[in-house]
């Protein structure tokens, strides 16, 4: 189904990634020019075309739950829902006298080949962050559960540091998903390392990509997003006078990042995690005070190794492949490797390189 935003003279701009990856910074942002409408976390279409055909269709799998005679109409209410919240959000970004809207969902990414074909002219703008900090952040929020039902073959998500990690990673594997001449990526732990520069070459690819940049508010890099009530958070803006000042802040916190954390995580995200490394080179980066996962498993490893006099054949070792940044661990004497699977990783990806890269 294509919406009328075209129709309308409305350009729809999606801001999507991982969940705590920047994706509220970037969407009140770009969502300052006084041509765009900030709708933040829309959420209309991604329960439309996300969660709803789930449980609609869901409702299928068992005889008799949903009659041969009501299917019709099931699909034509999805098909109604559908087109009213892609339409809605642009008719009223025209009403109200703007050229475009900003929807900052992250989850949208998981049906952003759907966004992108339902809206031809949208610009999507992905926020890449290390899995380190956002991991950090979503156990920090307790925001991981997944309610049953609302996701195909997910039917709950514990909220422990490995399903932080299956869904940082289920949500970049499906940004590969994104049109490559229509997105235009923001480097999180790039930019609060060294904010200026890293701002001011996300502006030339967002102007290259015909967004209004000379309209963006640097004033809203001095607030704090998606925090907390009452707990805010660093800022890189610093007000100078009139003028907005940035300034480098910490994307990771190295104080509580174990040796054992990520041996844990390492099975889920190291695919994803190299697929970022090689197609976004420029904008994907450790943040800064990340040893390397290499230096960090082989301290799990060497912590839990025999004294010498002990060691033996059975004694765990670094493999060659193993020290290399991005493998899986061996496995850990006396623990169980946590059983993890990203959805997709067994599929070859079809990734391209997106505008700027």
């Amino acid at each position: 189904m294509r919406d009328n935003s075209t129709a309308m003279n409305v350009r729809p701009i999606f801001v999507l990634g991982s969940p705590r990856s920047g994706t509220t910074m970037i969407g009140n942002y770009l969502g300052s020019a006084r041509s765009v409408l900030n709708a933040g976390e829309y959420r209309a279409l991604y329960l439309a075309y996300g969660t709803l055909p789930v449980l609609l269709r869901g409702a299928n799998r068992l005889a008799g739950l949903v009659p041969l005679e009501w299917q019709p109409f099931s699909a034509e209410y999805l098909e109604e829902v559908q087109r009213h919240a892609a339409e809605f959000i642009a008719r009223v970004a025209k009403r109200e006298g703007y050229s475009a809207f900003c929807d900052s969902f992250p989850r949208n990414v998981l049906i952003g080949s759907q966004l992108a074909e339902i809206f031809p002219d949208a610009l999507f703008v992905l926020t890449l962050r290390h899995y380190t900090g956002t991991i950090q952040s979503l156990m920090r929020l307790g925001i991981i559960n997944v309610l049953p039902a609302f996701e195909v073959s997910i039917d709950w998500v514990d909220p422990t540091a490995v399903a932080a990690a299956v869904l940082w990673a289920r949500h970049y594997q499906a940004s590969l998903r994104l049109p490559n001449d229509r997105t235009v990526v923001f480097g999180y732990d790039r930019f609060c390392a060294d904010p200026e520069p890293t701002l001011a070459r996300f502006k030339a690819r967002l102007a290259a990509a015909g967004f209004p940049v000379e309209e963006l508010d640097d004033s809203r890099f001095t607030e704090s997003h998606a925090t907390e009530p009452g707990k805010p958070r660093a800022t890189a803006g610093r007000r100078s006078g009139k003028r907005v000042r940035l300034a480098a802040i910490p994307s990771f916190n190295a104080s509580t990042w174990s040796e054992i954390n990520e041996y844990e995580v390492a099975g889920a995200v190291m695919p994803t995690d190299q697929l970022l490394r090689t197609i976004f080179p420029d904008d994907y980066a450790d943040p800064v005070g990340y040893p390397g996962s290499a230096a960090l498993i082989g301290g799990a490893l060497a912590s839990s190794e025999p004294s010498p006099l002990g060691a033996g054949e059975g004694s765990p070792t670094l493999t060659p492949d193993s020290r290399r940044h991005g493998s899986a661990p061996p496995p850990m004497p006396g623990r169980r490797p946590a059983r993890t699977r990203v959805p997709g990783a067994d599929r070859p990806s079809r990734g391209r390189r997106a505008k700027g890269r």
